[in-house]
C-alpha cells in the first residue's frame, strides 16, 4: 500500500506537467480539460499527494522536528574524540541554548517550513483555478489543514511569524504576525476545513494513510488549545477545556493503541496500524529521508547492518544518563534504545571502536563524559524505528500524530483542572502497554506526566513544547546552567530570513 501511495504522488510530475503545458490550447478545449481535471479523482489525488512528499524532509537533522528536540533533555549531540560532530559547535549550542539568529539548523528548519508552505499555496492556487466541485473543495481543505500543521510548527518554535497564505503575497514584504494572531488564524482554518475531511481512519479506508483527515485536524486543534496559554500568553483553563473536548472526539474516532509499542515504528507500520493518526510515509527506495539510525549508530555497526556502501552511520545523536534513567528496566519502551556491548552480525563477536580511543570494545553507556570530546561509546542510541539493512534510508514511517498522545493530552487537561483521578484513567492504558504499573495518585503530579510523555514520545518532535508547557525548558541539565531568562523558548528569526524580508521582527533576546 505504501509504494502505491507514493507512486501516485510521483504521478504529479506527469499530470501537472501535462496540464501546465496546455497554455496554447484554445478556450473550448482548455475549458474541457479543466472541467475534466476538477472531476478527476486521480488527478486531484496526484496533486494533493505530490504536495505531501514535502513532509519527507521534516526529519532531516536540520529540519524542525529534530532541531527542536536537540534543545531538550532528550537528545544530545556531543562532539566526539577525533573531531566528529564538532562542526563549529552548532550541535552543542542547541543543547546549551546558546543559539543565535545565524544558526544553520534553525535557518534550515525555517526554510523547510516556509518552502513547504509555499508549495502548498501554489497547489491551492492551481486547484482554485479549476471549476469548483465538491472534489476540488475537499482537496483545498485538505491542503489548508496540511498548511496549518506547518504553521503550528512555526508558531510553537518561533512565535511571531509571517502568515503567507496566497501566491499573490510578496514574501519579501509580509510583516510578522503576532503569535496570538497566528493561533486565531489556525483555529479558524482547522475548524472550517477539518470537518470537511474524511472521518474514516486509515484502517477503515486505506486511501487515508499518510494524509490528514478530520481526525488529524482535530488532533491539531487539541494541540493548539493545549498550548494556548504558552502561545497567546493567556492563563485560564479555557484552552484545556477545549483540548479536552477535541480529545473526547478523537477517543471515539476509531483509533486505538497498538498492542506493542514498537509496532508503531516497524517497517510494516503502513499496514493495519490503528494508532498512528498521521504519518510521513517513508520507503528506502521510493521515499527516502528517514535516517535517524545513521545519525545515531556507531561507524563500526555498518558491517552488521550491511551499510558499508552508504558511508554511514555517523555516531552522533544519543541520550544521556539523566534522560535514559527515566526508563525503568520493566518498561518495554526501553527496548527502543541500544545500550551495552554491541556485536557483529554473528551475535557473538564484540564490535570495537574505530581507534580514536584505542579500539576498545564498543559498549554504549548512558554517561556522556564531555560535551565536546565524548568517547565513541558515550550515550545510548535510538533504535525504535525498525532498521532497513543495506540502505541509508529506512522503510519505517514516521508517526507525527499518535493515539497515545490523545490519551496523554486528555490526562494533562484533567490534571491541570484538578482531576488527578480522572487523569489516571487515561495514563493507565499507555502505562499498561509499556508493562509498568499506573501512577499512584498520592505521588502523581505534573512532573510525572511530563516524564511519561518523554518516555512515550522520545525523538518524535514534541519534547521542546512539552518542557516549555510544563515550565522546565530552561532548567539546569548536564553541561548547562539554568537559563538566565526565557527568551530561548523561541528560536530566533533567522538572519537570512530578515535579510530577505526587512519587515520581519526579531524575537526578544536575539538583537
Amino acid at each position: 500500500m505504501k509504494k502505491r501511495h507514493l507512486l501516485i504522488a510521483a504521478a504529479l510530475l506527469v499530470v501537472v506537467g501535462t496540464f501546465s503545458c496546455k497554455k496554447q490550447l484554445n478556450s473550448p478545449k482548455d475549458a474541457v480539460t479543466k472541467a475534466a481535471a476538477s472531476n478527476s479523482a486521480r488527478y486531484l489525488q496526484s496533486i494533493v499527494l505530490g504536495t505531501y512528499t514535502q513532509l519527507q524532509g521534516l526529519t532531516a537533522n536540520n529540519a524542525m522536528l529534530l532541531t527542536a528536540e536537540e534543545t531538550t533533555d532528550a537528545l544530545i549531540v556531543p562532539g566526539r574524540i577525533g573531531g566528529d560532530w564538532a562542526d563549529g559547535g552548532v550541535w552543542q549550542q542547541l543543547w546549551l541554548h546558546t543559539y543565535t539568529a545565524s544558526h544553520g539548523n534553525i535557518s534550515g528548519a525555517w526554510d523547510n517550513a516556509y518552502n513547504t508552505i509555499g508549495s502548498i499555496n501554489i497547489t491551492i492556487s492551481l486547484l482554485q483555478g479549476l471549476p469548483q466541485t465538491d472534489a476540488t473543495a475537499y482537496s483545498i481543505s485538505e491542503l489548508k489543514v496540511l498548511r496549518a500543521y506547518f504553521y503550528y510548527l512555526l508558531v510553537t518554535n518561533f512565535g511571531n511569524v509571517p502568515l503567507l497564505t496566497s501566491t499573490e503575497q510578496d514574501a519579501s514584504k509580509v510583516a510578522t504576525s503576532s503569535a496570538s494572531d497566528v493561533f486565531n488564524f489556525l483555529i479558524t482554518e482547522l475548524k472550517t476545513n477539518g470537518p470537511v475531511l474524511s472521518s474514516k481512519t486509515p484502517s477503515q479506508d486505506p486511501a487515508q494513510y499518510g494524509r490528514l483527515n478530520k481526525w488529524g485536524a482535530y488532533f491539531l486543534l487539541a494541540k493548539l488549545y493545549l498550548n494556548q496559554n504558552v502561545i497567546t500568553g493567556s492563563s485560564d483553563n479555557s484552552g484545556y477545556q477545549a483540548c479536552s473536548s477535541y480529545c473526547d472526539s478523537l477517543l471515539n474516532s476509531g483509533y486505538s493503541l497498538q498492542a506493542n509499542f514498537l509496532d508503531n515504528f516497524a517497517s510494516s507500520n503502513n499496514s493495519g496500524n490503528n494508532e498512528n493518526i498521521f504519518v510521513i510515509p517513508y520507503d528506502h527506495i521510493y521515499a527516502q529521508g528517514l535516517q535517524i539510525q545513521m545519525m545515531s549508530f556507531h561507524y563500526n555497526q555498518a558491517a552488521k547492518y550491511n551499510w558499508g556502501s552508504t558511508g554511514g552511520p555517523w555516531n552522533g545523536f544519543c541520550a544521556n544518563a539523566d534522560f535514559y534513567g527515566k526508563f525503568s528496566n520493566s518498561d518495554s519502551r526501553k527496548a527502543g534504545w541500544q545500550e551495552g556491548i554491541q556485536y557483529a552480525a554473528d551475535g557473538t563477536t564484540p564490535l570495537t571502536t574505530r581507534g580514536s580511543d584505542s579500539s576498545l570494545v564498543l559498549n554504549f553507556r548512558p554517561q556522556v563524559s564531555n560535551l565536546y570530546t565524548a568517547t565513541e561509546y558515550d550515550g545510548v542510541r535510538q533504535q525504535k524505528w525498525q532498521l532497513t539493512p543495506g540502505y541509508q534510508s529506512q522503510d519505517a514511517d514516521f508517526a507525527l500524530f499518535r493515539y497515545s498522545d490523545v490519551l496523554l493530552m486528555k490526562a494533562e487537561c484533567l490534571l491541570r483542572q484538578g482531576d488527578a483521578a480522572g487523569a489516571l484513567t487515561y495514563t493507565a492504558p499507555v502505562r499498561q502497554r509499556a508493562g509498568v504499573a499506573n501512577f499512584n495518585i498520592a505521588a502523581f503530579n505534573a512532573d510525572s506526566l511530563l516524564s511519561e510523555r518523554g518516555r512515550e514520545f522520545a525523538w518524535e518532535g514534541w519534547r521542546k513544547e512539552d518542557l516549555i508547557r510544563f515550565g522546565h525548558f530552561g532548567d539546569k541539565k548536564q553541561f548547562k546552567a539554568a537559563d538566565a531568562d526565557g527568551h530561548t523558548k523561541l528560536f530566533p528569526i533567522p538572519t537570512e530570513a530578515i535579510q530577505k524580508n526587512p519587515n520581519l521582527t526579531q524575537n526578544p533576546g536575539y538583537n
